[in-house]
């Protein structure tokens, strides 16, 4: 337990267990002294990456004329996928579904755009070694920054919609 603006910070089991035995609860205790209590604003920052993510996936949608129908398929599901989970975590009660659903929908188009550009895609060769699409710089940072923003979450960095105890945007 940490405490941020003199308030306790509560951590799942989840959590806990991870920061005992990875030795990351150090590193926590040191967080701990720069935790910040902005529950609506790191939630909003939250759901503006998901809806990054979910936007360029829809573009992408639109603009695929000779792709293949699993690429597509790939990206209608991050699509809705971000969409989802922006929308639950602004709700009270599965907000922390939203978070976790979030992480799961931005590991998983980090991945695939990293193996894509890497080993490729079946009958997508020519994406081997394009890291120079903007749009693909835009998925890989929208998807780390949430991955980080949920991980500050997780670690008592910062504070989420609607853990509010007496916290102030």
């Amino acid at each position: 337990m940490g405490t941020a603006g003199g308030h306790e910070i509560r951590r799942g089991p989840l959590a806990t267990v991870v920061l005992r035995y990875t030795g990351l609860g150090r590193l926590a205790g040191l967080l701990e002294y720069f935790a910040f209590a902005l529950p609506r604003t790191t939630t909003t920052a939250g759901v503006t990456l998901l809806a990054g993510l979910g936007a360029v996936h829809a573009y992408l949608i639109a603009d695929a004329t000779a792709d293949p129908a699993y690429l597509i398929a790939y990206r209608e599901l991050i699509a809705a996928g971000a969409s989802a989970a922006a929308v639950l975590m602004t709700l009270r009660r599965p907000a922390r579904a939203g978070w976790w659903l979030g992480s799961a929908v931005s590991a998983v188009a980090l991945a695939v755009h990293l193996v894509s550009r890497t080993a490729g895609l079946p009958r997508m060769p020519q994406l081997i070694g394009r890291w120079d699409c903007p749009l693909g710089t835009v998925t890989m940072g929208a998807a780390a920054l949430f991955l980080a923003l949920h991980g500050s979450v997780l670690a008592g960095v910062n504070v989420a919609f609607p853990r509010r105890r007496d916290w102030h945007d």
